[in-house]
């Protein structure tokens, strides 16, 4: 293998895909911890945008999609990234699980700790709902399409291709770690539907079923929230 080969291949190894991600989710949770030594880690919380698209954090935008994509560019598979590798069933199981998620956000209003967590906006002014949804879909909006590409092509794609068989299960393992801050229920659910997810991700090829129903959950809770 040539210099230049293994400069191409060097950012997709699973090794240097490992310690990225575990860099950049500690980093993370040092950050929402707000952990203060060796300095107060909150500090780093970058806002770009004014209320009430401040809750758009390019701490996480650039860390988990912006640097990953551009060390992904010389060996992009770019059917990850459309629709030609699905087939017709894929829409009945995004469907599917549409749904299931539904049912288990209809549930936080009804688990008192869950709710303490999430909690709802319903009692509070028309002018500040609005406000705390366009905040919270840009909050969306900084860390979901990066969370997705950071796992579901950055760690998988490696991964899978050094180990065919079980590599896949690397992620389940590093998002179910990084929910480990979370409440357990959400963690056991996050662990759940990262298996299923993450097979459908390594056996089509392609994120975009694990990104679009990781979307709509995101937007039910937003939604769910103003109802309680």
């Amino acid at each position: 293998m040539t210099r230049t080969a293994r400069m191409v291949r060097f950012p997709l190894s699973p090794t240097f895909a490992a310690i990225y991600v575990a860099l950049a989710l500690i980093t993370c949770v040092l950050i929402d911890q707000s952990v203060r030594w060796p300095f107060r880690w909150n500090s780093l919380i970058w806002q770009p945008f004014p209320s009430p698209f401040n809750g758009f954090e390019m701490n996480k935008a650039l860390p988990w999609l912006l640097i990953p994509f551009v060390l992904c560019l010389p060996t992009m598979d770019w059917g990850y990234l459309g629709f030609r590798r699905w087939k017709r069933a894929d829409l009945c199981l995004l469907l599917a699980l549409a749904g299931v998620c539904l049912l288990a956000v209809l549930l936080v209003p009804f688990i008192p700790s869950l709710k303490a967590w999430y909690p709802g906006i319903a009692e509070q002014p028309f002018d500040l709902r609005w406000r705390v949804v366009i905040f919270q879909l840009a909050w969306i909006a900084s860390w979901l399409p990066g969370w997705e590409f950071l796992h579901r092509y950055f760690l998988l794609r490696p991964f899978q291709e050094r180990f065919k068989r079980f590599g896949w299960l690397v992620v389940p393992l590093s998002e179910g770690l990084f929910h480990l801050q979370k409440h357990p229920l959400e963690m056991v659910g996050m662990v759940a539907i990262s298996l299923v997810l993450t097979f459908w991700a390594a056996r089509r090829r392609n994120m975009m079923l694990p990104f679009l129903a990781h979307l709509i959950v995101e937007v039910e809770l937003v939604i769910v929230r103003l109802f309680y």
